[in-house]
């Protein structure tokens, strides 16, 4: 774009750097096609998937990737592959699950599977890159933007991508400033569902320009310290095992109570269903279709105080005392 002088002004943003940078990180639209770039760059043939898994995935590796064969593997109830062994020339996604991944099991994997394994890491935004392994790592889990992503490999060829302008999709995020996210859902479905069909290009300049304005260890504190917060009420509910409170993409909260998640979105609290279809899926173990079925996933982010939290867990308590 031709340098311009003189008009009105833009928004102006801090100009800082984004917390992945460098030669060994691609900044790409969305966490979907950081897979399908790390899977096109190891070049394997093949690609083991969890059953446990948004259908987003799937759909854009077959469509990017028609030449790739999938199969599924089960995980246990501490989210580790179950059985697994590879084929010749096939590698393996393995997901962080809500970010609670102790730093040695992260480890561990990457040992067994080295050199064949992307770490997911989209709902664990600043979990620390391993060598040999691929990672991907999602914007628009943790901050205010309507794309982006990251995938980072010591050994990354750059590609020539198509660009990309996330300006005409973002009034969802204006909106929300002055009337509440509630108010512009209806534009965020439409950004999410464009995004699944867009196929995959670069970061956008715009996405590119929000996060070099993050304070990246303030988003960090707070996420941390709401976990903190929400996990001492919650915990001894919590059916998941949470070894410390980290500063993931939000409280993963299992308990099997008839219409909470319904009870908590009447109250305002918006707790999405994460990979619904893992219900239905029947190759799916009953461990994945009871995480489907029975986590809420809980608001940590930035956005909130340690009051607000307070707030949340108490009403989650009420709801399962039934006295709310």
């Amino acid at each position: 774009m031709k340098k311009e002088y003189g008009g009105y002004l833009p928004i102006e943003l801090p100009k800082g750097t984004p917390y992945y940078h460098g030669a060994h990180v691609i900044p790409l639209n969305a966490g979907r096609y950081a897979i399908v770039y790390a899977i096109r760059e190891a070049g394997w043939e093949r690609i083991c998937l969890p059953f446990y898994i948004c259908a987003t995935v799937e759909e854009a590796i077959r469509r990017e990737l028609p030449d790739i064969r999938i199969r599924y593997y089960h995980i246990d109830e501490k989210f580790l592959p179950v059985s697994v062994d590879l084929e010749e020339n096939e590698g393996i996604l393995w997901v962080n699950y809500f970010g609670i991944q102790p730093e040695e099991v992260i480890d561990r994997i990457n040992r067994e599977f080295y050199g064949r394994l992307i770490i997911d890491h989209t709902q664990s935004f600043f979990s620390a890159p391993r060598k040999g392994a691929y990672q991907v790592y999602s914007c628009r889990k943790f901050f205010g933007v309507c794309d982006g992503s990251y995938v980072i490999h010591e050994t990354l060829s750059e590609r020539e991508l198509p660009s990309s302008c996330s300006s005409p999709y973002g009034a969802h995020l204006l909106y929300s400033l002055e009337y509440g996210t509630d108010y512009s859902y209806g534009l965020n479905k439409e950004n999410e569902e464009r995004l699944g069909r867009c196929g995959m290009s670069a970061m956008s300049p715009l996405t590119a320009a929000i996060l070099g304005a993050v304070d990246y260890s303030g988003v960090r504190q707070k996420r941390t310290g709401n976990m903190e917060v929400l996990h001492r009420i919650l915990k001894h509910w919590n059916q998941l095992f949470i070894r410390q409170p980290v500063p993931a993409m939000s409280y993963p909260f299992l308990c099997e109570k008839a219409g909470l998640r319904e009870e908590l979105v009447r109250h305002k609290i918006y707790v999405p269903k994460l990979w619904e279809e893992t219900a239905r899926n029947g190759q799916a173990s009953p461990w994945e279709k009871y995480l489907s079925e029975n986590l809420c996933v809980l608001p940590i982010d930035q956005r909130y105080t340690g009051e607000d939290m307070n707030e949340i867990g108490n009403l989650v308590t009420r709801i399962l005392n039934n006295r709310q």
